[in-house]
């Protein structure tokens, strides 16, 4: 778990937009490339997940984090955000990772989390890690639409009747749901279904009175434990 971390600034592009990244390397025989997403509003610049990053970095990973469309350094207007395009950046992200034969680990917090589950549909990786993630967004929806500050997404609800979460997970497999058992903005039920849907074999791990973003350092550590502990049962590290 020791190494100096190499950081490397990167685009690549996505539909009309161009997509801000940075790649992690610690050495130089890859054992995994993983892709780690941010939620909604968030940003690849989100302390907890560039910590995470360079933690599974020195455990021999190279790892890709990037700016979804509208978020920090893309381009892109967030108010264009749906599950497809998410989707869709996500399995872009796949294609800007290193060439080689490294075997592909998702990761994904809250909607990244959700992300990283429709592109394992599509490229499955060896495993996925889903941190905080919604899958039933009609609740996500009405629950975030009716705050003070309720986000203009006008493409979001004609976009979530095409997808089917339920079949999704009911297919998803190698998967882990991580979650706080007070989050406040997805309940932890949805992180139970989901678990409860994917296939063999998979993993569920409720943190004792953490919140939606995992806030605390103690939390924070015991998912990045975990989280490692799951890659390692499909991954040599």
């Amino acid at each position: 778990m020791t190494g100096l971390v190499r950081t490397k600034a990167l685009t690549f592009p996505t539909q009309d937009n161009q997509l801000a990244a940075k790649l992690h390397t610690c050495q130089n025989t890859i054992k995994a490339r993983v892709i780690i997403a941010h939620g909604l509003f968030s940003s690849m610049a989100s302390e907890k997940l560039t910590s995470l990053a360079l933690f599974l970095c020195r455990a021999g990973c190279c790892v890709l984090q990037f700016d979804h469309s509208g978020c920090g350094d893309s381009t892109g207007d967030i108010r264009h955000t749906t599950l497809t395009s998410r989707k869709d950046e996500y399995l872009a992200a796949v294609d800007a990772l290193p060439a080689g034969d490294a075997p592909l680990v998702y990761i994904g917090s809250s909607m990244g989390g959700t992300a990283a589950g429709m592109a394992a549909d599509v490229i499955p990786p060896a495993c996925s890690v889903h941190w905080s993630a919604p899958w039933d967004y009609f609740d996500l929806m009405k629950r975030i639409s009716s705050q003070d500050d309720a986000p203009d997404l006008p493409l979001m609800p004609g976009d979530i009747v095409r997808h089917d979460m339920e079949g999704l997970l009911g297919r998803l497999r190698n998967a882990c749901f991580i979650h706080g058992s007070e989050d406040e903005v997805v309940p932890v039920a949805q992180a139970r279904r989901g678990h409860q849907l994917a296939r063999e074999p998979k993993d569920l791990l409720i943190i004792n009175r953490a919140d939606h973003r995992i806030s605390s350092p103690a939390d924070q550590a015991e998912a990045f434990d975990h989280t490692l502990a799951w890659i390692k049962r499909f991954v040599s590290l």
